[in-house]
């Protein structure tokens, strides 16, 4: 009956093994709760980019409350191709031909409406994005525009202090629309760094950029139609499309098929 009781009962390697799982099945515990507890700051984290990268329209024309955000931009690309594109392109002289320019500071800006912008990444190089995407214009829009839009648009160049800030786009009889950088200020730093918390941060050396905004404007205050209005939703996307292409490809004739 001894050996029997002895066959029954719990040996000592068999208490020291139930110790051992129990110490080993905390540990994973709390393993699994360390884990956790990162992905709701990352996942915190990532809302509060969103929510702090303003712009006014998405990719398909349609104006939203908050816009576009860096997962957005960076869908169809990587910074990484966006930077190696702003490394290799250079400044971009623009001159003047014949009478198919209009001056900011000539227009009446009390007539002027911004319809939507998007914020543009500073390492984005001004000068080189928007001189392409003037000679996008031409093409896909003064080109085209009857047959994309229902409209003959008429483009042209759009200047401030002698410098290209973008273009206009007279849409038939309707109205005129502009496309071009704001005024403002935005700062581009020389490196990300890691901080304290895990996250990326910008470090050195810190470069004032004109322009932060691509804003799309209308520069009058005529009355537009439906089919106006349609058709400067149309307009919208299409430049939108092209910024995706330069962010992502660095030129906006290029996309995911080229």
């Amino acid at each position: 009956r001894s050996d029997e009781g002895k066959g029954r009962g719990l040996c000592p390697e068999g208490a020291r093994g139930n110790r051992e799982r129990q110490r080993l099945r905390g540990q994973l515990t709390e393993m699994m709760e360390k884990a956790a507890s990162v992905r709701g700051r990352v996942q915190r984290a990532g809302g509060a980019g969103r929510k702090g990268c303003a712009s006014g329209f998405s990719s398909r024309g349609q104006v939203v409350a908050r816009g576009r955000t860096a997962t957005d931009l960076a869908r169809r690309g990587g910074a990484g191709s966006a930077a190696a594109a702003a490394r290799r392109a250079s400044a971009t002289s623009v001159a003047k031909r014949g009478g198919a320019l209009r001056c900011l500071a000539a227009k009446d800006t009390a007539n002027v409406t911004v319809l939507t912008k998007a914020e543009i990444p500073a390492f984005i190089p001004r000068d080189d994005f928007i001189q392409q995407l003037y000679q996008w214009a031409e093409i896909s829009i003064g080109q085209r525009g009857r047959t994309a839009f229902g409209y003959a648009m008429v483009i042209e160049k759009l200047f401030e202090d002698d410098e290209l800030r973008g273009f206009t786009c007279k849409v038939g009889d309707e109205t005129t629309i502009e496309v071009g950088m704001d005024s403002e200020i935005t700062e581009k730093y020389e490196f990300i760094a890691r901080g304290p918390d895990g996250f990326p941060v910008p470090k050195g050396k810190v470069e004032e950029i004109k322009g932060k905004y691509l804003e799309v404007r209308k520069a009058d205050n005529n009355q537009v139609s439906e089919n106006g209005k349609q058709a400067i939703r149309e307009l919208i996307g299409q430049v939108m499309k092209a910024f995706d292409s330069y962010y992502a490809f660095g030129s906006v004739f290029s996309h995911d098929s080229t």
